[in-house]
């Protein structure tokens, strides 16, 4: 089989240009502008398809999905651990405390927003203000 060069170049230039926006690992987990959530918490933002990278000493972040109007939560979280809420829905929802204060984060639909977990150990129950079936309990520890 001959491979004409010209074809050759046009297929390495597109995965050249597919692969440059990717700009993230899976090690890596995103950082992004600071929002303030609430007076005891900060939250931050990232739009889709933005590449940042993780503060040093945020240390590894825990990961937060929402899918399906459902909310994927780790087992445990450390105290003041980086959490990372990863909106996978068309839709926007909120990740809110019950307890007033703890945390209070508006996950945009298709992006990643991270705040930092409460400093007291304990299990905070959280919903989504916006749709009263999604429920759940992070539980610092």
């Amino acid at each position: 089989m001959i491979i004409k060069p010209a074809l050759t170049a046009i297929a390495a230039a597109t995965l050249i240009v597919g692969l440059s926006g990717c700009g993230s690992s899976a090690t890596t987990a995103p950082s992004t502008t600071t929002a303030v959530a609430s007076p005891s918490m900060s939250a931050t933002h990232t739009p889709p398809g933005a590449a940042t990278s993780a503060s040093p000493s945020a240390g590894r972040a825990v990961l937060i999905t929402i899918k399906d109007y459902k909310f994927t939560v780790p087992t445990s979280v450390a105290p003041g651990a980086t959490v990372m809420i990863m909106n996978l829905d068309a839709v926007n929802h909120t990740f809110t405390s019950v307890t007033a204060g703890a945390f209070n984060v508006t996950a945009v639909a298709g992006a990643t927003e991270t705040f930092t977990a409460p400093s007291k150990p304990g299990s905070y129950m959280f919903k989504c203000t916006f749709h009263a079936n999604m429920t759940g309990a992070l539980v610092v520890k």
